[in-house]
């Protein structure tokens, strides 16, 4: 994300981290896009193991909305999107402010807001920018703990997905995605790559250009007032969540760990 930039003590990191890689027996890679990087710098594919992130089915699953949350935050009838993790360099956040100042200023009739959830390196910033611009649509809530998540999963009506436009994003597939997906709730993603494949190729959600805070503001007006599209969305959501389940992929790891230590033997 540039917090280092090229010079002697990268190079000294990037030639540790092949050496660990050429010595390790199995290496587990969270995305098909990690298998074949690493296998273009020259690490075997056959010792490569993808074991994606999941969605934990004992946290995620469908739920009404909570009507205490709703009332905490005085979203009465809104039509709510939320961004939920960290504010930080990778997550290009002032989009979003960017989107909620257009829709407050050309769609404010229509009663969007947005909850911005988590912490991060850039969101005392992001509150200040907030602030000082008059951008009363954002609803700031601090880190939350990860089983009151689902709370405040349950009263949006879709979920932002976001990181800066950088060829580097186009390899990794947020967590979040999962979450959502075993929430049966649509998501509006602006990441390049595998990401956003999942998104499609499952049909749970709508991609944007990262960066982009017009198009962001289209994808939210879109499914604002289509409540067919939600709603195929969300019952999609659940069902390909099923070929995330952590359990699962549990199991598939402890797999692979297995065969590796069978091969060593």
């Amino acid at each position: 994300v540039g917090a280092l930039k090229d010079g002697m003590i990268l190079r000294t990191l990037e030639r540790l981290e092949l050496f660990l890689y050429k010595r390790a027996r199995m290496v587990v890679a969270v995305t098909n896009s990690f298998r074949r990087t690493l296998a273009s710098r020259g690490i075997d594919a056959e010792k490569i193991e993808v074991v994606t992130n999941g969605v934990d089915f004992s946290l995620f699953t469908p739920l009404e909305a909570d009507q205490k949350i709703i009332a905490r935050h005085d979203l009465g009838e809104a039509f709510v999107a939320g961004y939920v993790g960290t504010h930080g360099m990778a997550h290009g956040l002032d989009t979003v402010l960017d989107a909620a100042k257009i829709l407050q200023d050309q769609h404010a009739s229509l009663n969007i807001k947005i909850l911005m959830i988590g912490d991060g390196s850039e969101r005392a910033r992001l509150k200040s920018r907030a602030a000082n611009e008059g951008i009363r649509n954002i609803v700031f809530v601090d880190m939350i703990p990860n089983a009151e998540v689902s709370r405040y999963l349950s009263i949006m009506h879709v979920s932002i997905v976001h990181l800066k436009r950088l060829d580097l994003f186009k390899t990794v597939i947020p967590s979040k995605i999962f979450e959502c997906m075993g929430m049966g709730l649509p998501i509006v993603i602006g990441v390049e790559g595998e990401a956003a494949e999942i998104v499609e190729d499952n049909d749970i959600g709508l991609i944007f250009e990262p960066d982009n805070a017009e198009e962001l503001v289209e994808r939210l007006l879109c499914l604002r007032n289509d409540t067919e599209l939600r709603a195929r969305f969300s019952s999609n959501g659940p069902v390909a969540a099923q070929a995330y389940d952590r359990n699962a992929l549990a199991m598939r790891m402890l797999e692979a760990v297995r065969q590796a230590a069978r091969a060593k033997a």
